[in-house]
């Protein structure tokens, strides 16, 4: 099955457009965004798609970021897929959590350090993070290459220890990536920091567990961390909510 993918992620401070032809990357862009991401949007993603020869016509699936993260953000990129999907009913779409598409960037890490765990975290924007943790070789859906351990919770990084006992893990099994990554080797000895230069959310990741998703004919109409409709991702003081 050949298939092309344009993938989009605003959970941070930065806009992603990625495109994929399969497994391909044809394209990344990052665009640092702060209150005008509903004007530059739409221009940006018809002239990615025209710097690289691609129409619409040519895309197969949309894969968004759909947070946690900025609010402002993942309202902005729901609402102009949702748009795009409408105006071209032979885009199939597909809704990725974004701290998945997180643990999914340093997967290759968390191998080669022979890594039971991947804790991901995003920035609340209100003074503390989203985290989650995934489980690496244990998925319920064995084409995942992680499964969820618990669900998307909002902490004080000055909390990282106590989460971590209360999830009986040992700190030396877990990577860790994303928002005040520093800081938390700061206040946990063992734990592993991720090496990666960038990390924020970006669609490139997302794309890339789209594909798996795709490759795989892995079912996306039970939630995993994974969607068959694009839905908004608000996390708010431990819980989560899909509207």
């Amino acid at each position: 099955m050949k298939f092309m993918i344009i993938a989009i992620e605003t959970s941070s401070t930065n806009f992603s457009i990625s495109l994929l032809h399969e497994e391909h990357t044809i394209n990344n862009i990052t665009v640092p965004f702060k209150n005008e991401l509903s004007e530059i949007i739409v221009p940006t993603i018809k002239r990615f798609l025209k710097d690289n020869s691609i129409f619409f016509k040519d895309v197969s699936f949309i894969a968004v970021g759909c947070g946690p993260g900025s609010f402002t953000g993942i309202r902005s990129v729901v609402s102009v897929a949702l748009g795009i999907k409408i105006s071209n009913n032979h885009i199939r779409s597909i809704g990725i959590n974004s701290l998945a598409g997180l643990a999914i960037s340093v997967l290759d890490e968390a191998k080669k350090l022979n890594i039971k765990y991947i804790l991901s975290s995003i920035d609340s924007k209100r003074g503390d993070l989203f985290l989650q943790l995934f489980k690496l070789n244990c998925a319920k859906v064995e084409t995942l290459p992680f499964d969820i351990v618990n669900d998307i919770e909002t902490i004080n990084i000055e909390n990282l220890p106590e989460y971590i006992s209360i999830n009986k893990i040992t700190p030396k099994d877990i990577l860790f990536v994303g928002y005040q990554s520093k800081l938390a080797k700061n206040l946990v000895k063992d734990i592993k920091i991720a090496k990666k230069f960038n990390q924020k959310p970006n669609s490139l990741d997302v794309a890339k567990l789209a594909s798996i998703i795709i490759k795989n004919n892995v079912e996306t109409n039970t939630p995993i961390f994974i969607f068959d409709k694009i839905k908004p991702i608000y996390a708010r003081s431990a819980q989560i909510n899909l509207i």
